[in-house]
């Protein structure tokens, strides 16, 4: 496989694709075992990397802030039961095989994110890919 005219090798197709499955450990193991033999990682290794951590820690704070204003809203009068029941179903409510909705999207996402990186291509996310590639591309 090729990315932007670069032969991307197999073992480093795999830790990308690890660690968006494993939601960034598995970057970060391998950026410590980089650093101990001193081993420069990649361009396409370490976009990834970074991305999937990038991405973990985005997926965090999004469903903290989003639960902080569902539960802001959530006490106000006519409007708190109708929040409620949406973060009920958004969030709690099986939808597809035991995935929610929201767990289904970022499954989805996932999935898409190691599927790319495990063909040798770099995976864009529309804000998370220009952070990361305007930061920590090589």
């Amino acid at each position: 496989m090729r990315s932007n005219g670069v032969r991307v090798q197999i073992m480093e197709r795999i830790i990308s694709a690890l660690s968006y499955l494993t939601f960034g450990m598995a970057g970060v193991v391998w950026i410590i075992v980089s650093y101990i033999v001193k081993n420069r990682m990649s361009a396409f290794c370490s976009y990834n990397v970074y991305q999937s951590i990038f991405f973990a820690i985005f997926i965090y704070i999004l469903s903290l802030f989003c639960s902080i204003v569902a539960g802001l809203l959530g006490a106000v009068p006519f409007l708190g039961g109708l929040i409620n029941d949406f973060v009920m179903f958004f969030t709690q409510t099986p939808v597809y095989f035991g995935y929610t909705l929201w767990g289904l999207i970022v499954f989805v996402i996932v999935c898409y994110l190691a599927l790319f990186s495990l063909l040798g291509r770099y995976p864009y996310l529309p804000f998370i890919s220009d952070v990361i590639g305007s930061n920590f591309r090589r």
